[in-house]
C-alpha cells in the first residue's frame, strides 16, 4: 500500500516539476526584451507578422499592428518595389509591406512630372514657359542628369538602361503617333523620325509606358492592341532609317472594350504581360502573356490568359510597371496597383479575383479600389554610383 502511495506521489512530483518547467519556459519566451522582439518582428512580413503577434498576450501587447518602418534602404528585402508619388516638391513613398509612408522633401522635383521609372531612376519633365525640360533623377542618391530639350511634345516615354550606362537611349512618342523622338547617351540633340507606315485610322496609343526590348519598342493602344516598331536599323545606320508601325492583337476580349478603364504593359524574361482593368465587370482585372520573341520569328503574338502568376508579382502604374519574384510569403500571385486605401497599398489577388489591402479588411470585386495616385510610379530602392565627370 505504501509502495503504491509512494509511486503515486512520485508521479505527482514529476507532473508538478514538468508543469513548473513548462511555465518557466513560457515565462522566458513571454518575457523577451522589447529590443529583441522589435529585431525579430522587423524581419517578418504580412502573414508571418500576424502569427508572431498571436503567440502570446505579451508579444501581442509589445508588437502593435502599426510598425514604424525602418530606414528605406536598411530593412530586409530593401529592394522590394515601392509606390512613389510626387506633389509639389514633396515625395511620398508607400511600401506594400509596411503600413506607413516615407516623406521626402526634394526641392529639385518641384513641378516635375514622372514620365518613366526603371533601375531605381526616374525620368521626369518640367514645363517652363514654352519649353519642356527633361532630366533623370535618382531619389535615393539625389543624382540629377539633365537632358537636352525635345522639339516635339512627348506624351509617353521610356529609356533602355540606367542613364549612367554607355548604351542608354531615351524615346518619346506623341499621342498622335505620327513621329517619335530618340536620343542616345553622348548626343546633344534629339533625332526626330516620322513613321512611313502609320497606325490604322482611329488607333490611339495609350498612356502606359512603351517597353524597350532588344531595340524594339512595344506599346499598347487605347483599345488594347500591341503596337511595335523596330529600332535596330536606326542603330545600324541612322541616316537610312525608315520606321513603320506593326499592329498585333492582344487577345483582350472585344466584348469588354467598352468597359476598359486602363491598361499596362511590361516585360519579364522575354515575356510580355498585358494587364487590363475594366469597370462594372467581374473580374475587374485581366492578365495576358505572350512570348515576345515570336514577333521576330513568326511575326505574330500568341497570347495566354493568366489565371495564376505562381510565385510572380506584377507592379503596375502609368509611370512604370515591372515584375518580380516573391521573396516573402503571401506576396505572390498579386498585382500591386497605383492605388492607396487608408494610407496602405492596394493589390488585386488572382486567387480571390478581388482587390485587398494587407492591413485592413478592405475587399472589392469591382473597379473602385481606393484612391488612384496621380504622378506616381513603382520604383526599386537602390543605390547608384556615377563618375563626377559624367555628362549625357
Amino acid at each position: 500500500m505504501k509502495e503504491c502511495e509512494i509511486e503515486k506521489s512520485s508521479k505527482n512530483v514529476e507532473n508538478i516539476l514538468h508543469q513548473e518547467k513548462k511555465a518557466e519556459l513560457h515565462g522566458l519566451w513571454s518575457e523577451l526584451p522589447q529590443d529583441l522582439l522589435d529585431l525579430i518582428s522587423a524581419h517578418l512580413f504580412v502573414a508571418d507578422f500576424s502569427t508572431f503577434r498571436a503567440i502570446c498576450k505579451s508579444w501581442r501587447s509589445k508588437t502593435p499592428i502599426y510598425r514604424p518602418p525602418p530606414t528605406l534602404l536598411k530593412f530586409p528585402h530593401s529592394d522590394s518595389p515601392c509606390l512613389m508619388s510626387l506633389g509639389g516638391n514633396k515625395c511620398k513613398i508607400y511600401h506594400p509591406i509596411y503600413n506607413s509612408t516615407y516623406h521626402m522633401d526634394i526641392p529639385v522635383l518641384l513641378g516635375a512630372r514622372i514620365r518613366f521609372s526603371k533601375y531605381g531612376w526616374l525620368l521626369l519633365s518640367r514645363d517652363k514657359f514654352d519649353e519642356t525640360s527633361f532630366f533623370f533623377f535618382h531619389p535615393f542618391n539625389m543624382i540629377k542628369i539633365e537632358l537636352p530639350s525635345c522639339p516635339i511634345v512627348c506624351e509617353t516615354m521610356s529609356f533602355s538602361s540606367p542613364p549612367t550606362s554607355a548604351d542608354c537611349f531615351v524615346i518619346g512618342i506623341p499621342f498622335g503617333s505620327f513621329e517619335f523622338g530618340i536620343i542616345r547617351r553622348g548626343e546633344k540633340i534629339w533625332n526626330i523620325f516620322r513613321f512611313t507606315r502609320h497606325l490604322p485610322r482611329g488607333t490611339r496609343i495609350s498612356n502606359c509606358n512603351p517597353i524597350l526590348y532588344k531595340r524594339r519598342c512595344y506599346c499598347l493602344s487605347e483599345a488594347g492592341e500591341v503596337l511595335v516598331f523596330d529600332l535596330n536599323e536606326y542603330f545600324r545606320d541612322p541616316n537610312q532609317y525608315s520606321c513603320c508601325w506593326t499592329t498585333f492583337s492582344s487577345g483582350f476580349p472585344k466584348e469588354l472594350l467598352q468597359s476598359l478603364v486602363q491598361n499596362y504593359l511590361l516585360e519579364s524574361k522575354g515575356k510580355l504581360f498585358a494587364v487590363f482593368e475594366v469597370q462594372d465587370s467581374e473580374p475587374c482585372f485581366h492578365v495576358l502573356s505572350s512570348n515576345i520573341n515570336t514577333i521576330v520569328s513568326r511575326m505574330k503574338l500568341k497570347w495566354q490568359v493568366k489565371k495564376d502568376l505562381g510565385n510572380r508579382m506584377l507592379y503596375v502604374s502609368v509611370g512604370g510597371s515591372l515584375s518580380e519574384l516573391a521573396a516573402v510569403r503571401g506576396m505572390n500571385n498579386k498585382i500591386y496597383l497605383p492605388n492607396i486605401k487608408d494610407n496602405n497599398c492596394v493589390f488585386y489577388s488572382l486567387k480571390t479575383e478581388m482587390c485587398h489591402s494587407f492591413f485592413n479588411n478592405y475587399s472589392s470585386s469591382i473597379s473602385t479600389h481606393g484612391n488612384e495616385l496621380n504622378n506616381c510610379t513603382w520604383i526599386k530602392p537602390t543605390l547608384a554610383t556615377m563618375d563626377e565627370d559624367l555628362k549625357w
